[in-house]
This record gives C-alpha cells, structure tokens and sequence, in this order.
C-alpha cells in the first residue's frame, strides 16, 4: 500500500488493528522517521487507545482499554537484552504487541508474527507500507 501522509499511514495502521486480537504480535521495520509510530497510533485506535508515543527512552509503553496493547521500541536493545529483561515473556501472553525496530531482535520472534515494512520513495511524503502475514 502506498501513503502519501501521515493521514494515510495512521488510516492503514488503524485497518490492521481491527483485525488484531489477542496474542497477535506486529514487528515493524524501516528506518527512522518512516511512519512507525504514526501507524501503531492507528492500530491502538482500534482498541480506543489515544495518546501513543513513541516508547524510545522507556522501551515499553502499556496500554489497556480491554487489552493490553504493548508498544515495545526494540532500537537500543539486544536479543539477550530482550530476554534477560522478561520482554519474551509478552510475546506469548494474551495482549497485542507491536515492536518498533523489531529487526534488532528478530532471532527471538515468533514465526507466526505480522510483518510491517515501511520503505521511503523519493518523494519525501510517499511511503511503501507491505503487510505480511494477515489477510488484509
């Protein structure tokens, strides 16, 4: 799918989120500044979830409005970081969990993850966004 604003970006985060349910978990990839956490705005949305920030400084950010919705920052952290700190531990509970940077730690994801993938086009404003591994 293609955005051509933040608008966009959050619309599309919000689509995937209505058909998250508990236990699903959402790596995102793509560099700084693509539209990450715009888009998980959009997902926690769905669940009335408002005022998403980025969890950079805090790596985890805890949400619940009938579900928990976790909103891990994985860019200053390592796998045996990851593990060492119990964050493999939500993975398999009964929230949502959307990882920003989730290719630093992608050795301890689950196969069964949904894939978000943000890619830059020259027009500063475009984004490609590819979901994998949900029906959408």
């Amino acid at each position: 799918m293609l955005s051509g604003s933040r608008e966009d970006t959050y619309k599309i985060g919000n689509k995937l989120g209505k058909k998250l349910k508990p236990g699903d978990v959402v790596a995102l990839l793509g560099e700084l500044g693509s539209g990450k956490t715009v888009f998980t705005s959009g997902m926690a949305a769905a669940f009335n979830i408002n005022n998403v920030h980025s969890p950079t400084f805090t790596i985890v950010n805890e949400y619940n409005a009938g579900i928990n919705f976790y909103h891990f920052d994985a860019y200053r952290i390592s796998e045996s970081d990851w593990i060492d700190c119990g964050f493999d531990e939500y993975l398999d509970g009964e929230g949502i969990c959307v990882i920003e940077w989730a290719d630093n730690i992608k050795n301890v994801l689950p196969d069964n993850l949904i894939k978000v993938t943000f890619t830059r086009k020259e027009n500063p404003d475009l984004r490609e966004i590819s979901i994998e591994g949900v029906e959408f």
